[in-house]
């Protein structure tokens, strides 16, 4: 396997050194698979010959965003072309997101028309803003979510029913097979409750659609950098979106750099670390959850 996983696990503290946990939300700490500090510019040398770069998140972590950011701004001053790939965009918003890029564009009706998440101007404004600058390219790397969710609904036959335009915004294959991830994803519960068959397809299709644009861009221009930005579930154990990649592009070197933070136990792989602190906690454990209900959005 061609793959180069180096799981950068968050360790939280502004600076790079030797020291306890940091204890804000704003700061990480890099270390390698020995647990020795590692600066930020040495990451980016080591990095110098990866082909993508997976940088996992928790959604809203300012500490991980922080690192994202650093991160693109330091492979930006090395050798060779770089793109930045997003799970926060959809295929179908490229248009809308190259012209941002392009300043045809103001920030509000680029936020309005690329269907931007809600914590954009905090959490992906500074990527966006150093690859405007840049001019590089940036993927819009995702499957529709109103797409996604009538897989989730209807299974992956609703695919078949689209036309050719909006086939286009997700994955030609998904893949549906019994493997590693799809025993992680099942094993999971949302509402407390077990997930289906058609569940999985929906979260492939994610996956599937994330590796597919990396493939096709890289096989389009060899020789540049691609770091994906995307949750940290979509990477964990080397799964998911990283697996979908080597099956389509096996030779490519992959770098993940995954999110950990204090109390988690360390991925079992001799990976580089990057910790950070725990965020507050969304509900507690007498709170009853949410109850289920039909997802918003147009009908399928």
């Amino acid at each position: 396997m061609h793959v180069l996983m180096l799981l950068v696990l968050l360790l939280v503290s502004g600076c790079q050194a030797a020291g306890p946990p940091p204890t804000t939300l704003f700061n990480y700490r890099l270390q390698d698979a020995g647990g020795r500090p590692l600066s930020l510019a040495q990451a980016a040398a080591r990095l110098a010959d990866a082909d993508v770069i997976m940088v996992g998140e928790l959604h809203g972590h300012q500490g991980i965003h922080r690192f994202q950011a650093e991160l693109l701004a330091r492979l930006l001053q090395g050798p060779g072309p770089v793109a930045l790939a997003m799970e926060q965009f959809s295929r179908d918003s490229q248009p809308v997101l190259d012209a941002y890029l392009q300043r045809e564009l103001g920030e509000n009706t680029f936020i309005e028309r690329a269907n931007a998440w809600p914590g954009y101007r905090s959490d992906y404004r500074p990527l966006l803003e150093l690859a405007r600058d840049a001019g590089i390219p940036v993927l819009a790397a995702n499957a529709p979510r109103h797409i996604v969710r009538c897989i989730g609904q209807e299974g992956p036959g609703y695919l078949d029913r689209l036309p050719a335009s909006h086939r286009a915004w997700v994955a030609e294959r998904l893949t549906l097979d019994d493997d590693a991830y799809k025993a992680r994803f099942m094993a999971s519960r949302h509402h407390g409750q077990p997930p289906s068959e058609f569940q999985f397809a929906a979260q492939t299709s994610w996956d599937d659609t994330m590796a597919e644009s990396i493939a096709k861009h890289l096989g389009a221009n060899p020789g540049t950098r691609v770091m994906l930005t995307l949750g940290r579930f979509h990477i964990g154990e080397g799964l998911g979106t990283a697996q979908r990649l080597w099956l389509r592009a096996p030779a490519l070197r992959t770098v993940l750099i995954y999110p950990v933070v204090a109390g988690e136990e360390n991925p079992p792989a001799p990976l580089w670390r990057l910790h950070v602190a725990p965020l507050p906690p969304v509900r507690l454990s007498d709170e009853p959850l949410p109850a289920m209900g039909t997802a918003a959005g147009t009908a399928c």
